[in-house]
């Protein structure tokens, strides 16, 4: 059988990622861990590459990207920036993206100790890029079961 999606729900869907999107950051810009991590599938995997294609990490499931993030991110202020999407709705439960990003991280409070990004310990750290992902529909809303987030480049102060 064929799933055909009408133009209206595929315009329906194309909102609900961004939707989906929008709460991710606003969950990370306000160190809600937990209600970002519950936006993704449970055998989820989140990587994360730097601007010369190097893996810096990869988290698989909710639980491991609640705790790596809170770890890496500590106290430090993240501010996000979406901008343009490029959405493919592959079928009413199925749907992929293209999301361009701007992310800036804070530094940490006095003292802290926060894990480093890939090799590198900074005090502030400005990245530019994309997040690429994949979607499904459950009964309880849109949920990413992948999210890959390419970085073009990465400034960071000492």
């Amino acid at each position: 059988m064929v799933d055909t999606v009408t133009d209206l729900d595929r315009l329906v869907v194309m909102d609900e990622i961004r939707q989906l999107m929008a709460w991710y950051v606003y969950h990370a810009d306000h160190k809600e861990w937990g209600k970002l991590a519950g936006l993704f599938m449970p055998d989820a995997i989140f990587s994360v590459y730097g601007p010369n294609g190097e893996l810096f990490n990869e988290f698989t499931g909710p639980k491991d990207i609640e705790e790596t993030i809170t770890k890496s991110v500590g106290s430090r202020q993240a501010i996000h920036h979406l901008f343009s999407y490029t959405t493919v709705v592959h079928s009413a439960t199925s749907a992929s993206s293209v999301v361009n990003m701007e992310d800036l991280i804070g530094p940490p409070a006095e003292g802290e100790e926060v894990a480093p990004f890939g090799d590198v310990q900074f005090k502030t750290m400005h990245g530019f890029g994309h997040y690429r992902g994949d979607f499904v529909k459950t009964a309880v809303g849109w949920r990413i079961s992948k999210l890959v987030q390419t970085r073009l480049k990465i400034e960071f102060t000492h």
